[in-house]
């Protein structure tokens, strides 16, 4: 979830500030939209982890609920790293900026903590044990 927010703080700053074509950028309602869903990959995987963490704090098997959100929040900090990247153009490719390397970290994400296929099989396993 760092790396996705990291991600979604620097393109709103980034698209306040660009210009183009007369105007700022993140005034293009296609930008919007992209930024506000950037926004809820974010806040779906950060309430999806506080739910896996409350489960455990009460006690509670929380497995499925830690795969649903290892999974996702690997999975949204790909797509929002990347929305980042195209929003950026060119210069997000660059050192100049930080999301080149937020992207490839995330990318890692869905490999460390044991591959997402592993965790999907975890979740649908729960799913059929204690049902949906």
């Amino acid at each position: 979830m760092g790396l996705a927010r990291a991600a979604l703080e620097d393109t709103v700053a980034y698209t306040s500030e660009r210009e183009q074509y007369g105007g700022r950028i993140g005034d293009y309602q296609g930008v919007r939209w992209r930024v506000g869903e950037m926004a809820r990959r974010v806040d779906t995987a950060r309430l999806l982890t506080l739910r896996a963490a409350d489960y455990a704090d009460r006690g509670r098997d929380a497995s499925r609920e830690f795969a649903m959100a290892k999974v996702y929040a690997t999975e949204a900090a790909v797509d929002v790293t990347n929305d980042a990247l195209q929003l950026h153009g060119g210069v997000g490719y660059t050192t100049e900026r930080r999301i080149e390397r937020y992207l490839r970290d995330a990318r890692l994400l869905t490999i460390a903590g044991g591959p997402n296929e592993g965790h999907r099989d975890s979740v649908a396993d729960a799913v059929y044990d204690r049902g949906a």
